[in-house]
Order: C-alpha cells, then structure tokens, then sequence
C-alpha cells in the first residue's frame, strides 16, 4: 500500500521546526561576525578548578565609567596609608586625557603602555626642531611641565573638551589590551626585574596603590607581583568598579582617551608602528613626516596559568570589544601547549608572547 500522505496542516509545523532548528545552526556564524572582537577574546575564559564561578561575559557586562560619588568617598576612606606617606586618590582617565596643542589645534593622546613615551618624543621633535635630550623627570608625557614652554594645554572641562573635538585633528595611540597588561606587569611590578628590567624605583609605591585599590591592607614584605597575584588584584578593581583610579599603565583602555569620545568620535586611531599615521600626525604639526622613536621593550615569553588566562581574558574583553576593529591584529593565546613542571609532574598552561 502507498505510504498515507502527510496533511498539510502537519506539513506546516514540521516545516517551522526544520527552519527554526537551521536558524538556530547558523546564529552562532553570525554572532561571530557581528562581535568578532568580543568573542575573540573569549575562546578560551573557561574558568579552571580554583577559579572564580564568575562567568567569561562578566567584565563585558559590567558597569563602564568612573564609580558613584559616594563610591569614590567610600574608596577614599578605605585607603590605607602606607610608608611611603598619604597619596592623593586621583583618576587616570583625568591624568591622560584631554591634551591639546592649540598652536595646530591637534588633540594627542595616549594609554601607558601603548608607546606614549615614543609619541610625546615624536611630537616634541617636531614642535622644537630638536630631539628631546632631558634626562630625568618631568618626562616627556608630563606634557605641563616647563620643558613643554606652554605649547600643551590640559583641557579638563568637559565643556571646553566639548568644543575642542569639534574642530581638532584628534589623534589616540592605542595597544592590543592583553599585550599591552603583560608589558605593564613586567615594567612595572614584576618580582623578575633582571629579566624584564622592571623600574624598581617605583615598583614598592605601585604594588601598595594597586593592592589598596583593589581593597587589599599591603604586607610591608610585599614589594612586588607575581603575574597571577597582578591579574587577581586587577581583576577585584574592575569587579569593584574602581578601575578609573588605576595607575596609567594599568588603566583600561576603555577610559582614558575613549571615556568620553569613543574611537569613531576621534580624527585617528592606531599603533606606535603605524607609520602612516605618524606621517600624518607629523604633517597635522605643520612638520616632515617620520616615524615614532622605538622605545626599549622586553621580548621575553611569559607563561599564563589557566586561571591566569581566565582573569586576562575577563579583564580585557571590553577593551576588545571596543577596540576590535582598530587593532592592526589581535594576539592570540595559544593553547594547549604542554609544560613540565619542576617536580615532574605535569599541567597544561597557556604560552603567550609579549613583543
């Protein structure tokens, strides 16, 4: 006998489940495509055994911008005075942003990390006609001091910031975020400063602001971090929403330059090695083109636990999903790579390069 007929009704109904169940295997092709930055970044923040519960979309998702007032008093009030004197509570986005050079009306800004030093030497050439040759502080990016003869001025209102973007050829230099931590860790708090030649002169005042920031009663034996005790303390800022007080090597990008005018509001947006865009800078200076001075960098690999990678991934996301599209490329952790311990037994860490 002939197979019944299926009628048409019923018809229907499987035909909007097959077509429900086909959408279903082509949303995630498409959410890679509309958030390619963000879930770039997020292959990997699984989090392992001993790590937080916390889930990889967490720091996305979460709260952006400076705290509260009253969180700002309350985190005024839990710090804690340390041996090296009171230090004043301040922000780092204001520390960064907004510097402007009337004379060409040009706005330059700068994440530390991110090559600033190289910038500001760049800048300063061709203003003066002349490298910079100080040694010493101020430095080159404390752009108000008296070695700058007023050609920078520090715009804090956000009314005059307002009308300066109007009108100014605004240029923001900018890193890979999971880059650019890893090199702030070496630089600044490492506990391997033969290695990386971390800055001991500032290391012990950067771990205690860091640890207090984070909530933390600094022990006087603690001088410096190692890369997972960096990340943890990190990581409960930005869970705690006091990322706008980190020191400006270790202040997200997400503040800073884009607090207030995100990259698309901004004339440019890229990388110390953008030469073009260092040509272009150098001609909105009414100057010869060139290229940024390169700055000392360590090139040592570092190894990152999977909790490690876990709390860099969570910390940076944001970071990539508003920067995603202006990075030249975007580092990749690799993973799965096998490491034997000194006790010979084994785990699985994470291997990534700092260039």
């Amino acid at each position: 006998s002939s197979p019944q007929a299926i009628p048409y009704p019923a018809r229907n109904f499987m035909m909007s489940v097959s077509s429900i169940f086909i959408i279903a295997l082509l949303l995630p092709s498409a959410t890679s495509l509309d958030l390619q930055g963000r879930r770039l970044v997020n292959r990997h923040a699984q989090a392992p055994p001993q790590a937080p519960p916390a889930s990889p979309q967490a720091a996305a998702q979460a709260p952006q911008g400076p705290p509260t007032s009253e969180e700002a008093a309350n985190l005024k009030a839990t710090l804690m005075h340390d041996t090296w004197g009171e230090w004043k509570l301040t922000r780092g986005d204001l520390d960064i942003f907004m510097h402007h050079i009337p004379e060409d009306n040009v706005v330059a800004c700068g994440c530390g990390k991110c090559g600033s030093t190289s910038m500001w030497h760049f800048i300063y050439e061709k203003k003066f006609g002349h490298p910079w040759n100080f040694r010493g502080e101020p430095y080159a990016q404390d752009v108000t001091s008296p070695r700058w003869e007023g050609k920078i001025v520090h715009e804090k209102g956000p009314e005059q910031q307002d009308e300066v973007m109007k009108s100014a050829f605004s240029f923001a230099l900018i890193r890979d975020p999971k880059e650019r931590l890893l090199s702030s860790w070496k630089s600044k708090v490492s506990c391997d400063g033969d290695r990386f030649g971390t800055d001991l002169h500032t290391r012990e005042y950067l771990v205690k602001r860091l640890l207090e920031t984070a909530g933390d009663t600094p022990k006087p034996e603690t001088t410096c971090l190692d890369l997972e005790d960096f990340l943890d303390a990190i990581h409960r800022v930005h869970q705690r929403r006091r990322e706008s007080f980190l020191d400006r090597h270790f202040l997200p990008q997400t503040a800073g330059c884009f607090y207030r005018f995100k990259p698309e509001n901004w004339s440019m947006v890229t990388t110390v090695s953008d030469w073009w865009g260092f040509n272009t800078l150098a001609q909105k200076l009414g100057a010869q083109g060139g290229v940024a001075p390169k700055e000392h960098s360590s090139t040592s690999k570092v190894v990152v636990s999977p909790k490690s990678l876990w709390m860099l991934n969570n910390i940076t996301a944001p970071e990539y999903a508003l920067l995603g599209k202006h990075l030249p490329w975007q580092k990749i952790t690799q993973a799965g790579v096998y490491l034997e311990s000194n006790d010979n037994s084994s785990s699985w860490m994470q291997l990534l390069d700092d260039v």
